[in-house]
């Protein structure tokens, strides 16, 4: 009787092991591309070079970003102005007093900047009247500004995105009565972020060499610091801070390891008691991006698509015939699962302008497009219909054809055995008569 009850419970237990890994494996399978163990409320890691989503947290929730919208206040700036330009401080650019470079001295009217001086002061120590400033000498004033960031988000796609002011302040000193912030998504700041990237001049600008500089502001040397504490470490190249009462503590980081190149955002973490929470929760998230490995979207032989094709019944001669085929792929094709793929992701043949003879495709590798948001590759998928199938669609059609071809050449063979056999008794008749 003890066996049995030891036998019972060997194999109870046997059974819960077996269970209990079974669902963690699920739980593992469910969490792929999914960052967790951060802070932070939202965010993404995207590949630099192919415009990939790697992992995600809450990627495609429009919140509050603060400064990390000076990334795109930047790049416009940068696109518009040259190094070599001196910017002149306006009135309204001074009335804002929050981490902004007339705390380090009193800055008036009129007062100038270099405009290379000028972008380190935003990207840098992210002086917010700097960024008004490169709002006014770009567009003449704020307004219009602001018009040319939405304007330019829009054209890069982005739905998520609203700006209201150029530096991400929640409270704007040229409009106090204005509530409205500026809202944005992970997904979105990391699509801003690599295009801000390419531009070389941002680019140099938030680099390692740049974690101390001074600045000539009104004739007056200024020492600014980096806000990026990782700077250097973990293979962060770069990157833009910010820190907000609704937006919480943000950080958009650029990460080169091995040769990849990565952006990470975070969105809404904690400044913590030594304000590393962000840039730990950035690590993690990086780290997810370098660790993570393509997983199979559809696997080979797998249908993806169909197509209509045409076809003539008997080759060059009528009638005219359609079939709907289906299109498998290739090969895997593989992809990083998460999130925002999994919701996004399509396969596409496009067929217009392009050969639809059944024929002439029947068995063959057709181009596909593989799309994912801000990503598109060209892909190899087949036409899973042979020459067989379609002679077997219309066997009937076929064997009639055969009947009727037997039959008009049985009439020719006898036709013909009719004409020569006359021939012969006319020759015959011919021959006799001449004797």
């Amino acid at each position: 009787m003890k066996k049995f009850k030891s036998f019972k419970t060997i194999i109870l237990t046997i059974l819960i092991l077996t269970l209990t890994s079974l669902s963690s494996i699920a739980n593992a399978q469910e969490n792929i591309g999914q960052i967790q163990g951060i802070v932070a409320q939202s965010a993404i890691v995207m590949d630099m070079d192919t415009g990939e989503v790697i992992a995600s947290k809450n990627a495609d929730n429009q919140m509050p970003v603060a400064s990390t919208i000076k990334l795109l206040t930047s790049l416009i700036y940068a696109e518009n102005t040259s190094k070599s330009e001196n910017i002149s401080f306006t009135e309204d650019v001074l009335k804002t007093t929050q981490t902004a470079l007339n705390n380090f001295k009193k800055v008036n009217p009129g007062d100038k900047i270099s405009s290379d001086d000028l972008m380190k002061a935003v990207m840098i120590f992210s002086a917010n009247d700097a960024a008004y400033l490169m709002a006014d000498s770009v567009a003449g004033n704020t307004k219009d500004f602001v018009k040319m960031m939405n304007d330019r988000v829009k054209s890069m796609g982005l739905k998520d995105t609203y700006v209201v002011n150029p530096c991400g302040l929640e409270r704007d000193a040229l409009n106090p009565e204005n509530k409205e912030i500026n809202l944005s998504s992970a997904y979105d700041i990391a699509i801003i972020a690599r295009e801000a990237y390419k531009n070389e001049w941002i680019r140099d600008t938030i680099s390692e060499k740049n974690k101390k500089v001074t600045i000539d502001l009104a004739g007056s040397p200024v020492i600014l610091e980096t806000r990026n504490k990782m700077l250097g470490e973990y293979g962060n190249i770069g990157g833009k801070t910010g820190n907000e009462t609704k937006a919480g503590r943000c950080f958009v980081g650029f990460f080169e390891r091995g040769g990849r190149n990565l952006v990470t955002v975070a969105l809404n973490s904690e400044y913590g008691v030594h304000d590393v929470d962000v840039f730990n929760d950035s690590k993690v998230i990086a780290d997810d991006g370098y660790n993570a490995k393509k997983q199979v979207f559809k696997k080979t032989g797998e249908k993806i698509d169909t197509v209509k094709l045409e076809y003539k019944l008997f080759g060059f001669f009528r009638p005219k015939k359609t079939v709907e085929a289906p299109i498998v792929a290739s090969k895997d094709i593989m992809y990083y699962k998460n999130p925002i793929n999994d919701k996004n992701a399509k396969i596409e043949y496009n067929d217009k302008d392009k050969n639809k003879n059944a024929w002439k495709l029947a068995d063959k590798e057709v181009e596909l497009t593989f799309s994912l948001p801000n990503y598109k590759a060209k892909v190899l998928g087949k036409v899973d219909i042979s020459l067989f199938d379609l002679i077997k669609m219309n066997i009937v059609s076929y064997g009639i054809a055969v009947t009727v071809l037997g039959f008009i050449l049985a009439v020719f063979v006898i036709l013909y055995r009719k004409i020569s056999t006359n021939r012969i008794r006319k020759r015959k008749g011919y021959m006799f008569y001449k004797k």
